[in-house]
This record gives C-alpha cells, structure tokens and sequence, in this order.
C-alpha cells in the first residue's frame, strides 16, 4: 500500500476506536497506558493527557490497588484472550474517587515493540441496576406470596381457635350467674374472659396484618390501653426483666384501636425482652410530643402538632445500621429456629400505618434499643359506647334454632339462649337442620348459623332457609374478618354478622333486636 493508503487505514482505525461504545485502553508490558479513547475519558472522567504514560493501577479501586499487578504480571506470562463477562465482578476508579461496575474484555496484542494489553471496558451500572431492580421485585413477589400463605394460614386456624375461644368465653360466663355471691372467683372469671377477648383480638390482627383489613378506630385515652399492656408484660416476661414505666394521664387522646395499642407495646417489649437474655431493663413511657417541622422534614410520615408518644427502651444488645434498615420486613429475624416469626415489628408497623402515625428506631449496637411510636392527638371528647340496659336482652319464649358444627359450642349456644328467656333447638349438621327447619318453618322465630361447616357451609344453610320462609331473620357467626358482599347476605336473608368467639351480649343483643324489629 502506499502512503496515502496507510494514512487512510490509520485515520479510520482511529475514527474506530473514538467511536466504539466500549471505553478501550491498551497498556504496554510495564502496565503503562498508551492509549484510550473519548468512552475511557467519559467513564472515568480523566482527560486523554492525564492518562497517558500513567500506571493502569490508577483506574483501580484502592482495595484491589495491592494485588492488581500480580494479577497483571500472571495474565502477561500465559496471555491469552479474556471474553467479556468472564471472572469475577469488576469496578473502576473514577478521578472523583466513585467506584463504577464495569466489565473488562482482555486481548493480547504482540507487536515489535513488545506485548501489549488491549481492554475493552463497559460500564454495567444500568444492568447492575436493572438486575438488582429486578431482584427487589422478585423478593416483593417472595414477600406477597408469604403473606398470601400467612393469610391462608391464619383464615384456616381462625375458624378452629375461635372456637376454642368461644366454649372458654362461654363456660365462663355461665359460671357467673351461680358464683354471685362469689366475688373471688367472679373475679378470676373476669380474668379468663379478658384473656379469651385478648385471644380474639390477635386472631383479629393477625388477619388484619394477612389481609390488610381496615380497623374501626374511635376516639379514646391511650393511657389505659398502655397501662393494661405493661400488666400483661409484667406477668409474661422472666423475672430477669425489670419494667419501668412512665405514664402521663395528660397525654393527648388519640383515633385508635385499644387493642392494637396493647399489641403494639407487647411486640415491642416482648422483643425488648429477647434482646436481653441474661436481663436488663425495660424502660415504657408515654407522653405528650410536638412535632415540629424539623422532625417532619426528616419524617415525612409526620406532620406537625401534637401527638401521643409511646416510647420503649431497652438496655439491650441493640442493632447495627443493616439490621435496622430490615426490621420492618415481614419474616426478616435475627432469632434463631424457634425463636421468632420475624412478624412482630412488621406488624407493629403495620398497626401504626393503620393509626395514620408513625414509629422511630434509635439503637447503637452494645447500648440498647429504643423505639418510638407517634400517635396524631386529637381535640376530640372520647365517646362513651352505649350500655343496653339488662331487661333488653331478655327472650319471651321464641324458638330459636341454633346451627353449630362444634358439640361443645351447640352446648354452649343452648345454654346461654335458654338463659336468655327463649326455647332453642341446636344442632351441629347443616343438612340435619335443613331438614327440621323444612318440617316445620312456621315453629321458628330465628335462625343463627355458624358459617363455615363441612357438607354444607352457613351460607348455604341461610339460603336454602331463605328460600323456604323469607322473613325468618338469620344470623351469621363466623371466625373471619373477610366481610361477605352485602348484597349475597340480603339475599341469603341474612340480618346480622357475628365475629367469633361471640360474647353472651353478643347474642342476647342480636337476637333481641332482630325479634323486636329493631334491626331488619
């Protein structure tokens, strides 16, 4: 070729290496660069002339600075081509000192002058971000699919538990009446009712944690609730475990669930309490706090004025910077087997989701932990439930039919409604009170049903009920928080919906209203 061809070549190699996509640089056999082109200037932010003649090790991260030229000196003794994406994960020194991923081909080149090194280099920042986009919502997936197996679990165990519940709610206060002129064991009695009403209302978050079911909120005082949960945490926790506690009575009134409220603290204090093996100390407070717009600033789940602050903290092991940034993640524990569902921070955010309020995590890993959780106060007056006076709870003889596949809780219904003033016909099959209904609809004044029994579920029962006599009302209990359509209920003729584990007032009020026409 002549001169003027060789000039030609040259001119497009070069017009192909400032052009290629791919940042190339090539060093000699001391590791120096000789060349690069306009990508290795805009990846690594080094002008031409400030690379040039420089040691490759500058474009090394500092951590792997030490070893590279080992690295360099094995591949030049057995060079030979390194593909794209082979070996381990690479990154780049940037002039401004960032580290950016990259991959790096390798391609020997030997010349007169000597071996000579030729790197292809890409940066992989928007595929490492691509893929680690991709892996978030792979464990999103993960997530929602243990929460779906969760919410099957816990609709499968509510029907059963709250059974359980509802013969221990039952029994117990049939005790009361006999046992008036008690007050000891009427007292112990209350305590088992307590308990069982606390069962229920677990079942009732963990469902609502499952499902996302919306809680009724209602103005009231947080002090109670508190108070109540640091008495059941005093009699759960080792006696390793001292509780302080610090309650002010001025602490604003919140909109919020009381029961949540309790949840909320055992979690945090039950987990306090695994912080702490060998014992420790519990500190619980609540009080009256201002936000003000710094903390908002921070918080955005805060706005400013005043709220309700329920402080918990420990003397504990307390949690490095990676642990905190997890906690709130359904299943995520440091416990060991048996230990911990890694359920009860997540739940404890969840509860504070519901509450439009918000929690705070300080710890320093050997000097505790503490966490706080912010209620919005309101100006509101806390309103008063209403008390049905006794004598309207009372039966006059009406024939009741009562349909539970559980003996013990068809015993249970019966007794209490006789009690009540009515007549009552249990029985524990849907098909079997189908057809007594069927022999005789005109004898029955009201028909209540559990919901979810084998052969022939409530609903179906109420239907078929329905379909023979109209205007008998029916009432539905059921463990479950998911609401039936309403629409599906009035055409089952469906009145009322119990929750279980369904109290004596419960009923006494339901059927009453029912067979008055107070609630049609």
């Amino acid at each position: 070729m002549d001169q003027q061809t060789d000039r030609t070549v040259e001119l497009r190699l070069r017009a192909a290496v400032e052009s290629s996509p791919s940042g190339l640089l090539m060093v000699d056999g001391e590791g120096r660069i000789v060349l690069v082109n306009h990508e290795i200037e805009r990846l690594f932010g080094y002008s031409r002339e400030e690379l040039l003649g420089r040691p490759v090790e500058m474009l090394v991260p500092e951590r792997f600075r030490e070893g590279h030229p080992g690295f360099r000196s094995s591949f030049l003794a057995l060079p030979k081509v390194r593909s794209m994406g082979a070996g381990r994960d690479l990154y780049g020194r940037r002039k401004d000192g960032s580290e950016v991923p990259v991959e790096i081909g390798l391609n020997p080149i030997a010349t007169e002058e000597g071996l000579f090194v030729l790197s292809a280099v890409v940066d992989i920042s928007a595929r490492k971000k691509a893929e680690e986009e991709r892996r978030e919502l792979e464990e999103q997936l993960r997530q929602s699919q243990k929460m779906e197996a969760v919410g099957t679990l816990a609709g499968g165990i509510a029907h059963d538990f709250n059974n359980i519940l509802g013969a221990i709610v039952g029994y117990a206060e049939l005790l009361q009446s006999p046992l008036r002129d008690r007050p000891s064991l009427l007292a112990d009695i209350d305590e088992i009712l307590k308990a069982a009403q606390r069962g229920k209302h677990l079942v009732e978050r963990v469902l609502a944690f499952s499902r996302r079911h919306e809680k009724m909120l209602r103005p009231l005082k947080s002090e109670k609730a508190v108070g109540e949960a640091v008495r059941l945490l005093r009699a759960s926790l080792p006696a390793n475990i001292e509780i302080q506690s610090r309650i002010d009575p001025g602490a604003p009134r919140i909109l919020g669930d009381s029961t949540a409220i309790q949840q909320v603290l055992l979690n945090l204090g039950t987990n306090a309490a695994h912080a702490m093996p060998a014992g420790g100390k519990i500190t619980i407070s609540l009080d009256s706090f201002y936000v003000r717009d710094s903390l908002v600033r921070s918080h955005p789940s805060l706005h400013e004025g005043p709220y309700a602050r329920l402080a918990v903290r420990d003397t504990g092991h307390g949690m490095d910077r990676s642990t905190m940034e997890r906690v709130f993640e359904p299943f995520f524990t440091t416990k060991g087997p048996g230990e911990g569902t890694g359920l009860g921070l997540a739940v404890v955010h969840n509860i504070m989701q519901e509450h439009a309020g918000a929690v705070l995590i300080d710890s320093v890993v050997g000097m505790g932990t503490m966490v706080q959780c912010f209620f919005p106060g309101l100006d509101l007056e806390p309103q008063e439930s209403p008390v049905e006076p006794e004598a309207l709870l009372k039966g006059s003889g009406q024939h009741i039919l009562y349909v539970e596949d559980e003996n013990l809780l068809a015993r249970v219904g019966l007794r209490r409604l006789e009690a009540l003033g009515y007549r009552v016909t249990a029985l524990t099959a849907g098909a079997e009170a189908l057809e007594r209904f069927r022999q005789q609809p005109e004898s029955f004044d009201l028909v209540i049903t559990d919901y979810w029994m084998p052969q022939m579920t409530g609903l179906d029962l109420a239907r078929e009920i329905h379909a023979v006599r109209p205007d008998i009302p029916i009432v539905m209990l059921t463990g479950f928080l998911d609401e039936l359509p309403p629409d599906t209920l009035r055409a089952c003729g469906i009145r009322t919906v119990i929750n279980k584990p369904a109290t004596t007032l419960d009923l006494a009020t339901a059927v009453y209203n029912l067979l008055e026409g107070h609630a049609g």
